[in-house]
């Protein structure tokens, strides 16, 4: 039965992901914000791990863990979890995410994956009671979910788009940074990955990016109709930019990030011995977090809700985002814009960011005008210098970041986009 709500222009969405639609990821955050203007009970997903979906977004989940598909590949168990409404008291299901990621442990998942006996389990029930009119795929670097999307889209008859954030099929050089056989194994990964990409990308009707740089590079590739959306944001900004001084950064301290955080921190403190900068998030390993006990300039709090991150972000003089200078990831982080982009434009305060100047962000800040964007030290000392000590230089770049926000990621705007992309997308014949 259709649903009251629904008009001629608003399909069945089904989503498939690794990440579910959650508060506590980024991607799934993004996601949720993209389907704000959607009806949830015409949203439905299909989704690997994360915590349980804690926004009312979706009226359907169904989860298939990764434990869950080898489980159904050794033991031929059925597997799999039907999630019908959202609900905040949902206990939360562990991550898969950590494991241990290389050529050969991805391999062996997208062997089980692939083989296929954890759809038995109900998956095909739950497509089909949803009866999808569109597919949308989040792509990442699990080359069997790009095949069941096209599998699913070519049994029911409905258009794939693909959401792409990530450049993964580029990659011609081992990201996992493996060793011994896995490294050796990676050039079959990456040819597995490419041809299961590449078939995805020839099956579907439109594909939507995360930023211009990344759509360009596919283009030069693919010849698929898409569009950009930026990362979404629903952060008010403050009223007025806070007065005294304040530096802070929010957000992951993986990638080693955590070199350039305390880089920023020492320069801070020097320049002003009662300053420090304020980081929250979770640290990603034991190294990190020794690192920072050592560094009296850093003040590590630790994960904070997304409702606290807001009201850091709108009460903070200084905001800073960082990447790191390291080689390898400024290769491999090329295209990467960083969900935090968003929020800290809209936050009313001063943005800083801090990372080489080949970056997608970097450059999109830069081209924009609407930060301070600094990719040498010298610079840095000089920016922070500035803001310490000239409290008017802080609201330079507010007008322009604001006005950025309302083109390119005001959440309204930016959901209706998703939405049209999803509902003209025209299934190829």
């Amino acid at each position: 039965m259709t649903d009251s709500r629904q008009t001629a222009a608003e399909k069945r969405l089904l989503i498939f992901a690794n990440n579910c639609i959650s508060k506590t990821n980024s991607n799934g955050r993004t996601m949720a914000n993209l389907l704000a203007d959607y009806p949830r009970e015409l949203v439905a997903q299909f989704y690997i791990h994360g915590p349980a979906p804690d926004f009312d977004r979706c009226g359907t989940f169904f989860r298939v863990s990764d434990g869950d598909a080898l489980s159904a590949f050794l033991k031929r168990r059925r597997v799999g979890s039907f999630v019908n409404s959202w609900d905040e008291n949902i206990p939360q299901q562990t991550s898969g995410n950590g494991r241990k990621r290389n050529a050969a442990t991805m391999l062996l998942r997208d062997l089980a994956w692939s083989l296929g006996n954890w759809k038995r389990g109900g998956f095909w029930r739950f497509v089909e009671a949803f009866s999808p009119e569109v597919l949308l795929l989040q792509a990442s670097d699990s080359p069997f979910m790009f095949n069941l999307a096209v599998k699913v889209s070519k049994r029911f008859e409905i258009p794939l788009v693909i959401y792409s954030s990530e450049d993964f099929p580029f990659k011609d050089y081992d990201y996992f940074k493996g060793t011994g056989l896995a490294h050796a194994l990676y050039p079959v990964f990456r040819c597995r990955l490419k041809h299961c990409f590449g078939k995805a990308m020839k099956h579907a009707s439109y594909a939507v990016y995360n930023s211009e740089y990344l759509q360009q590079t596919h283009n030069e590739k693919y010849t698929l109709p898409s569009t950009v959306i930026y990362t979404p944001t629903q952060l008010e900004p403050a009223q007025r930019p806070a007065e005294s001084f304040s530096a802070v950064y929010l957000g992951n301290m993986a990638l080693n990030r955590h070199l350039q955080l305390i880089e920023i921190a020492e320069t801070i403190q020097d320049i002003s011995k009662d300053a420090c900068l304020d980081v929250y998030g979770r640290v990603p390993s034991k190294e990190v977090e020794e690192a920072f006990s050592q560094c009296d300039a850093l003040h590590f709090h630790g994960f904070v809700s997304y409702e606290e991150v807001s009201r850091i972000l709108r009460e903070s003089a200084l905001i800073v985002h960082a990447e790191s200078f390291d080689e390898f990831y400024r290769k491999d982080l090329k295209h990467a814009m960083s969900t935090k982009i968003a929020d800290s434009l809209g936050s009313g305060n001063c943005f800083l960011l801090y990372a080489p100047e080949e970056m997608a962000c970097t450059r999109y800040l830069r081209d924009k005008k609407a930060a301070y964007v600094v990719s040498d030290k010298k610079g840095l000392r000089e920016v922070l210098e500035m803001l310490i000590r000239q409290p008017e230089s802080r609201t330079v770049y507010l007008p322009a970041a604001l006005k950025l926000v309302k083109e390119n990621h005001d959440s309204h705007r930016c959901a209706q986009m998703f939405k049209t992309a999803i509902n003209e997308a025209e299934r190829k014949r």
